[in-house]
């Protein structure tokens, strides 16, 4: 027999509205602006999938010569709609009272502390799943994924350390968008090459908020824009050809040793969109008999790729291994106006 109980470690009406903007700030593609809420995608009239109409991002076709003998010609705008898919997430964690004891510290309240950094990597895991389902596994050539025009070194044996040459081929595939990629996701491995070879520069919180204050200017400095007051420490943010830079293990590698490939992500602001079906939910439990306390944690949200559409296929409430399977995504945005490239490099650490 179980009762439901105030707990004075977790009480959820206080809990949950912490831990909501815990995680948003622990979330380093949040942070850097990468995901963005998109307002379409909240489906809060229930559902296991979320779509989204849009119209052709560009009209087609020249403008026409004008003539007194003649008429334009009347065209028209395609219509498509992108398909995103709901997550449905959560984990439970207890401890009996005499574990609470023989610590001599409170395990709770030490769950209490790191589940918004648990939460955030999980919604990460989930976001690189999606990413490699749209590309394809690292090292292979991927024919008929989503995003597969927007892939390069990918299947060969020329992969290199990470460069500003990976930058310029990444902006290249977007052609006269290029200029807007603004952040870049790589391997731990990948990212500590960098440090070793100084490439990576360290924008201080002040100057990534960019305030003329902040700066000591009139006029504040280049760092301002998308990462302007996403930081309320006084840690330093890394930076990789004018890029903010976020380090995750968990985006896709192949092969091992010298010959280990990482998949390098550069985006656009908003280049993946976000929404939820219901918010983040708490809840505790105190069962009398097994002298045990309990919390759970559940959220359920849609991460999406902006420019490709879940199959529907694949199923409901997809596995990040089913999120991951290339057959699972199509395109419906014209390559220039999705906002996700991915390279593979290789790291001189391994």
């Amino acid at each position: 027999m179980a009762a439901t109980v105030r707990s004075d470690i977790v009480i959820p009406e206080i809990f949950t509205p912490y831990l909501e903007e815990a995680t948003t700030l622990k979330n380093a593609f949040i942070a850097s602006g990468v995901v963005q809420p998109l307002e379409a995608l909240n489906a809060v009239d229930g559902g296991d999938y979320v779509n989204v109409p849009h119209f052709a991002a560009n009209l087609s076709g020249d403008a026409e010569v004008l003539s007194d003998s003649g008429s334009l010609t009347p065209g028209n705008i395609t219509a498509d709609k992108q398909r995103g898919v709901i997550l449905h997430r959560g984990r439970a964690w207890g401890v009996r009272e005499l574990a609470k004891l023989a610590a001599g510290a409170d395990p709770m309240a030490a769950i209490g502390n790191k589940v918004a950094s648990y939460i955030a990597f999980q919604q990460q895991k989930d976001l690189l799943a999606t990413l490699a389902g749209v590309f394809g596994a690292v090292g292979s050539a991927n024919t008929g994924a989503a995003f597969i025009d927007l892939t390069f070194d990918a299947g060969g044996s020329g992969e290199t350390p990470l460069t500003p040459r990976h930058v310029a081929k990444a902006r290249a595939l977007l052609g006269d968008q290029g200029d807007k990629l603004s952040a870049i996701c790589m391997h731990s491995a990948v990212y500590y090459d960098l440090v070793e070879r100084r490439a990576i520069d360290y924008v201080t919180a002040a100057e990534a908020r960019a305030t003329a204050a902040a700066s000591n200017a009139a006029t504040p400095d280049v760092f301002a824009g998308s990462v302007a007051g996403a930081f309320t420490a006084d840690d330093s943010v890394p930076f990789f050809m004018g890029m903010r830079v976020i380090v995750s293990d968990d985006v896709q590698t192949s092969g091992s040793g010298s010959s280990k490939k990482y998949a390098t992500y550069f985006f656009t602001p908003g280049a993946v969109a976000s929404g939820e079906q219901q918010g983040l939910k708490t809840e505790v439990d105190r069962d009398i008999l097994a002298l045990a306390d309990y919390m759970a944690v559940s959220w359920h949200n849609c991460f999406h790729p902006i420019g490709a559409q879940y199959q529907t296929a694949g199923g409901a409430n997809p596995s990040q291994a089913t999120l991951a399977t290339i057959t699972n995504w199509t395109k419906v945005y014209s390559t220039k106006n999705i906002g996700v490239v991915r390279g593979t490099v290789t790291s001189n650490f391994d």
